[in-house]
């Protein structure tokens, strides 16, 4: 392979963003005190849940980013943990609202100064007259990832409609078809 061939990962957006959440997750990781054992992910169902207790776990999908699997199987292990507790919810037997316990606050308590001093020192790594222009860069990237999401969630809403109505029209043009037949039938 040619020197022109080689991919340059000091220039890949992905591999970049990657290595950025590698450098998050440690300073994360490193703020935690002695016996918190918990994920950048797992704090962030904490403080989506202390922003507004009640949310369901569909909820709690949008405000987090997390994809619904990952999401049921972190609530899972906090519940398990004490740290979440879930409540059905009112009116619908398949939704849960969750929210935090005692244990769970004093523990989103204690992360809290520890996710603010992580992301200071993601931000002291960049200049001053840098650090703005880098977290709307993040947001913009996260608002594209959100609306791409809510694409495929309305383009897949409109085929199952489209393939509803296709079936309900093939149903009709069989019943038609089968009366028909039926007709022939008594006339022969």
């Amino acid at each position: 392979m040619g020197k022109t061939d080689a991919f340059d990962l000091a220039a890949s957006p992905g591999h970049l963003l990657h290595r950025a959440q590698q450098f998050a997750a440690e300073h994360f990781a490193k703020a935690m005190p002695e016996g918190i054992k918990l994920t950048q992910r797992q704090f962030a169902v904490l403080a989506a849940t202390a922003a507004q207790e009640g949310l369901t776990q569909t909820e709690l999908v949008r405000a987090t980013g997390i994809d619904r699997s990952t999401l049921a199987e972190l609530v899972a292990r906090m519940v398990t943990r004490k740290q979440l507790r879930r409540e059905r919810v009112p009116g619908d037997a398949r939704a849960n609202a969750i929210h935090l316990t005692d244990e769970g606050r004093s523990t989103y308590e204690t992360a809290l100064a520890c996710a603010r001093a992580a992301d200071a020192a993601i931000l002291d790594s960049l200049p001053k007259n840098k650090r703005s222009s880098f977290l709307e860069t993040l947001r913009r990237i996260a608002m594209t990832i959100e609306e791409a999401e809510a694409k495929l969630k309305a383009d897949a809403k409109k085929e199952k409609a489209d393939a509803k109505k296709a079936a309900k029209k093939a149903a009709k043009k069989a019943a038609k078809k089968a009366k028909k037949k039926k007709k022939k039938t008594a006339k022969a």
